[in-house]
């Protein structure tokens, strides 16, 4: 997964230079539409990373990169290189990635196959019928390996440098892997919403929420995205692992303007207004909320920073323009 995400950071600025000289090339074969097109309500901006821009926001200080101290900086793209010896190698490294993962998944033995019918429970989804497996961490484990697929899916180098936007384009190949990370998460869901959860079970639930995130941006069918929604909510009812809450406020915030932008199904979010967090009550997009400067989030009675902590290898999976052009990323 570390591989995967070096592979996608490094591989947006080729991305990206490709869809410039694309562009340009499309634009000396046909006159220029009018500017004030390119900002009407019917035609609204693109959108970068997973999640759509909520506002503006600025980078806690725990992430950022002093300039005396840099760990690890992207390797620049060289301009001299051409576009075609660029995608070659591009394709190549992502062929030795894509081909770990299936020596990793050809590596696994039998204790890591699903359960038989008659040692499982029964249970209906909207994904299909849960799988089970012999223990949570057998399940973590394969929900992070078809995680991995889906991502691996998106950094395609054919892929388009949005993240969003590669999401769509590669939705007919991950539909399988997104279902069956589905079915795993339903396997690991308590029966009872009421009864204590075990400190072991608790971190399951919490571990395959990120698998659910890349699996539910893509969701289309309202009995999956509604299935998601209630169990990312339970899990931060249950656990108090409010991220999970936050994850599926990202997810509402995706299917909304994919629906937007005409690639999905209409979708009404729901959301806790009481809630104490502005991202999951959605006071977030409020304009009254993002008028004058960002606030700061930057609490740090009870944080201790690690100077050492770099946000570089997640840029190519969950970032947004802005934080590209930051980052000198492209």
């Amino acid at each position: 997964m570390a591989r995967l995400a070096d592979f996608s950071g490094k591989d947006v600025a080729r991305k990206k230079r490709a869809a410039s000289e694309a562009e340009r090339r499309a634009k000396e074969l046909r006159p220029s539409p009018p500017s004030s097109t390119e900002t009407s309500p019917s035609h609204p901006p693109p959108m970068y990373g997973m999640m759509p821009d909520p506002g503006p926001v600025r980078l806690p200080q725990g992430f950022d990169q002093a300039q005396h101290d840099q760990i690890y900086n992207a390797l620049p793209l060289s301009e001299s290189k051409s576009l075609d010896a660029a995608f070659a190698d591009a394709q190549a490294e992502w062929s030795d990635i894509a081909h770990a993962f299936d020596v990793f998944y050809q590596s696994l033995g039998p204790s890591y196959e699903a359960l038989s019918p008659e040692h499982m429970t029964p249970l209906s989804t909207p994904f299909g019928p849960a799988i089970y497996y012999r223990s949570y961490s057998i399940a973590c484990v394969l929900c992070l390996y078809y995680c991995g697929r889906i991502i691996l899916a998106r950094a395609h180098p054919s892929m388009p440098p949005a993240a969003m936007a590669a999401a769509g384009v590669a939705a007919r190949h991950t539909v399988t892997y997104a279902n069956t990370i589905g079915r795993i998460c339903a396997g690991i869901q308590p029966v009872s919403n009421t009864a204590p959860l075990n400190p072991h079970h608790g971190a399951a639930l919490m571990d395959v929420c990120m698998g659910l995130f890349h699996a539910g941006v893509q969701y289309q069918d309202p009995a999956q995205r509604g299935w998601t929604i209630t169990k990312l909510r339970d899990v931060a009812r249950l656990t108090g692992w409010q991220t999970s809450a936050l994850i599926a406020s990202g997810c509402e915030r995706a299917w909304m303007r994919a629906a937007e932008l005409g690639r999905g199904p209409p979708y009404e979010r729901t959301m806790n207004t009481n809630a104490k967090d502005d991202r999951v009550a959605g006071r977030a997009r409020d304009p009254k909320f993002m008028a004058g400067r960002p606030r700061d989030n930057n609490d740090r009675r009870f944080v201790s920073s690690n100077a050492g902590t770099r946000v570089y290898w997640a840029m190519g999976i969950l970032s947004v323009e802005e934080d590209m052009q930051e980052l000198n990323l492209g």
